[in-house]
């Protein structure tokens, strides 16, 4: 036999419920002898309504939740609600603040016209300024269904400056170009600068399994807590690109002379990747913590270009300007761990900490060819990797 979903000692409370409200529909009244015998209940007990102790059918609030935790009927809303479900629409804004870092074949850029050629300047001394950048994400789900969201990522002017000098003007590029080229020798300073940007944008399907919010029989100690509000572990997958922007300007400044003679490179790696990911959220009265890490096996499209100037020769430079193309594979991944202030049950502030990982990209310090020829170079060389790193503060909404 099917279970009643009432026990036994409430029974007479509900068929006393329905009479009462029967009558009083018929503006009739009960009288004392008419009336169920009702259980005494015990000392500072109060009777409630056996619906309220039913499931909700559409997967709402908990039966042993109140419906405004802390507020009392009839009185003013406080800030958070706690109605239940988790918001299905999110709006995501981050400022972000990132600092790459290369790694690139360590090497010289300039050296020293001594023997052994001494490295003035190599490439493991190019640290970049923090660029600016932002992030924008926007999605939304149902509850039985897969959701989706798009997001987009934008980092631009992360430079890098570096200067040596020589009072004897010995300084020359590496390899067997500082000897062929006359613009790329006897300096008497060297510099490098270069700068990397870097646009993604990502679409994904969602998988968001709610874990229901507070439950005071959950296995979990967080979900038993009384401020806890819900919380998720969502799986992603989807399709990401990325566009990595790279460019370096070698100069040499001969003694005297009004500017330097420069070797300028550019690299440009387009990324192409299927992506997995997992998302964690946990919210409480006010506030919330959320993590992501999201990985992508990506096909790249890569180009770079060359040029020389040559101030003693500025129209027959030692090299013509070229370009070259080709295909490749690579790996795209970030991640974030973020910490919301929630303001009220929809918006809150943001603060957190980022990495990106780029894999199988072209560097533009990694395409210099220090040979002597004068034709343009046909390789690129994409065995580079790039660290981004850093914060974010921003705001978001959820309803």
């Amino acid at each position: 036999m099917r279970s009643s979903r009432l026990s036994a000692a409430r029974r007479p409370f509900v068929a006393a419920l329905a009479v009462a409200w029967g009558l009083a529909a018929a503006g009739g009244t009960v009288a004392a002898e008419d009336a169920p015998l009702l259980p005494a209940l015990p000392a500072g007990a109060v009777a409630t309504d056996a619906a309220a102790e039913m499931p909700a059918a559409d997967g709402g609030i908990p039966a042993e939740r109140p419906l405004l935790d802390g507020a009392p009927v009839g009185g003013d809303l406080p800030l958070f609600t706690h109605l239940g479900p988790d918001p299905q629409r999110y709006f995501v804004f981050d400022a972000l603040g990132l600092q790459r870092d290369y790694h690139v074949p360590d090497g010289p850029l300039v050296v020293e016209n001594v023997t052994p050629a001494f490295p003035a300047l190599q490439t493991n001394m190019l640290q970049s300024t923090v660029g600016p950048g932002v992030r924008l994400l926007y999605g939304q789900y149902a509850c039985d269904t897969p959701g989706w969201e798009v997001g987009y990522l934008g980092v631009w002017s992360m430079y890098a400056v570096s200067r040596v000098e020589s009072p004897g003007s010995l300084l020359q590029a590496p390899g067997a170009l500082g000897f062929a080229s006359p613009a790329m020798r006897a300096a008497a300073a060297g510099s490098f600068s270069g700068v990397t940007a870097l646009q993604s944008a990502d679409i994904n399907a969602v998988f968001h399994p709610f874990d229901g919010g507070r439950d005071p029989l959950s296995p979990r100690p967080s979900q038993r807590v009384a401020w806890y509000d819900g919380g998720h572990i969502a799986l992603l997958g989807g399709f990401r690109w990325a566009a990595l922007d790279d460019a370096a300007v070698l100069g040499l400044t001969p003694a005297g002379a009004p500017g330097p003679n420069t070797y300028a490179t550019r690299a440009t790696t387009n990324m192409f990747a299927g992506q997995l990911g997992i998302r964690g959220r946990m919210n409480f009265q006010e506030w919330a913590l959320e993590s992501w890490i999201k990985c992508g096996l990506a096909g790249t499209s890569i180009d770079q270009s060359q040029s020389f100037s040559d101030l003693a020769a500025p129209a027959d430079p030692y090299r013509p300007a070229g370009s070259a193309y080709r295909a490749g594979m690579g790996l795209v991944a970030d991640a974030n761990l973020s910490a919301i202030w929630r303001m009220n049950d929809v918006w809150g502030v943001r603060v957190g900490y980022n990495l990106v990982w780029l894999a199988g990209v072209a560097l533009a310090p990694a395409q210099f060819d220090w040979s002597a020829s004068t034709t343009p170079p046909t390789t690129i060389h994409n065995d580079g990797s790039m660290l981004l790193s850093g914060a974010n503060a921003g705001l978001e909404a959820r309803w």
